[in-house]
């Protein structure tokens, strides 16, 4: 004998086949004639197909009907909220009694809303006060690890997580071993994230987990995993910026500046902003002795960021390495002497020094001066240029004696300040 379908079995079933036009009547029929343990399902099955005004109205029938089952009010204000009736919704939960069973539900609804709504400390406060009411529910530490997670408080949720998976690998969507990791790396146990990394990579699997998962590899000096975490970003979402000057990073660690100019272009693509791309892809054209890449990518860097100190020296030496003394200082002339760097007087003086004016060079040198004393390079170009200049006895002098306690074994040095004796 056929079994007879209850009107919510009929409901649900219309609404599955797309035909709206009994959903009135139905639903009119399943509140007048259905069990209440009926109704509630099908409230519940409303509510997940997101047919929500309906599942209210079931809610209210069976709130009007079962005026002590609070657990009613706790879904009812749930989907209020979740709808944008703020005020309803909370007035529904607060007028859950603590005496009541449904309490605790009340509490976590309340917590949840008021994370939504980015009040972390009072939905902290409502997740504490459940938590001492029911010490043994997981739902409730997950959400005390969830919130301290967000606040920063990484130390707190570390050890809650780790407890939580001796229990269940997931929680609602959160996959546990996804999130040690990720607290791991926030406190910067690198070494400790990247064991779970490798021990659990099949859970690895959300893109934001794989950028992460690739940082914490590139951290522990791990260069292939992290490529091969940044590549699988870049595969399933070309347009993952963050992705890109870490791939150029890895690539740099293992020498490959084919990749590493790849990657910096690649990115560069997608965004012509990023500063740390033109600097990464123009030192990898360089070294491939392709400098006039290398030297449009600094150039475009600069039109990007023209303040950037670092993208201009950058420049500056690859100019110095192919004689460009002119568009060198160029660089340099329309700056403020508070904005230039100790280095670029050191580069500025070499190509005054090329150009034969000597007062200029001289000037530059002696500006770089306090910032290089101690380096034995810049000394000994010092020394070689003072050396060719009258009246500079003395000053060589000195810079000798500062030169060779550095590198006292270099005879043609040791040879000159002989000779000045």
């Amino acid at each position: 004998m056929e079994e007879i379908m209850s009107y919510s079995e009929q409901l649900l079933d219309s609404i599955e086949k797309q035909d709206f036009s009994q959903q009135k009547i139905l639903l009119k029929k399943a509140l007048n004639n259905d069990k209440p343990e009926i109704l509630a399902s099908l409230a519940e099955n409303l509510t997940d197909l997101g047919f929500t005004n309906l599942s209210k109205q079931v809610y209210r029938a069976l709130i009007a009907k079962f005026p002590k089952e609070d657990l009613f009010k706790v879904y009812l204000a749930e989907i209020l909220l979740n709808d944008g009736d703020d005020d309803d919704g909370l007035s529904l939960l607060y007028n859950v009694s603590e005496s009541s069973p449904a309490y605790v539900d009340s509490l976590l609804v309340q917590a949840d809303y008021y994370q939504t709504n980015g009040l972390l400390e009072t939905a902290k406060t409502k997740l504490l006060k459940a938590l001492k009411i029911d010490p043994d529910e997981d739902a409730i530490k997950f959400g005390l690890a969830e919130l301290d997670y967000l606040s920063g408080k990484y130390e707190e949720a570390l050890p809650i997580y780790q407890d939580l998976i001796k229990r269940q690998k997931n929680f609602s969507e959160v996959n546990l071993n996804q999130r040690i990791f990720q607290t791991l790396a926030k406190l910067g146990q690198y070494e400790d994230a990247s064991k779970i990394i490798k021990e659990h990579s099949e859970d690895i699997l959300d893109i934001d987990s794989k950028y992460q998962a690739g940082l914490v590899m590139l951290s522990v000096g791990d260069y292939d995993q992290a490529i091969k975490y940044l590549d699988s970003v870049i595969e399933q979402s070309p347009d993952y910026v963050n992705a890109y000057p870490l791939l150029a990073e890895a690539y740099e660690h293992k020498h490959d500046d084919n990749q590493v100019l790849h990657a910096a272009q690649t990115g560069l693509a997608y965004n012509e902003l990023d500063q740390v791309l033109y600097s990464k892809g123009a030192r990898a054209a360089a070294n491939l002795k392709d400098f006039k890449t290398a030297e449009k990518l600094l150039k475009k860097g600069l039109k990007v960021a023209p303040d950037n100190n670092d993208l201009r020296l950058q420049l500056s030496n690859l100019y110095l390495s192919e004689h460009k003394d002119k568009e060198n200082l160029d660089l340099f002339a329309s700056l403020d002497d508070d904005d230039i760097e100790p280095q670029a007087y050191w580069n500025m003086a070499i190509s005054y020094e090329r150009m034969d004016n000597s007062d200029k060079a001289k000037s530059e040198f002696l500006l770089a001066y306090p910032e290089f004393k101690d380096n034995s390079t810049f000394l000994k170009q010092m020394i070689r240029f003072f050396s060719t200049e009258a009246n500079s006895d003395e000053i060589v002098k000195q810079l000798l004696e500062r030169y060779l306690k550095l590198v006292p074994e270099d005879d043609e040095m040791q040879d000159l300040y002989n000779q000045l004796q």
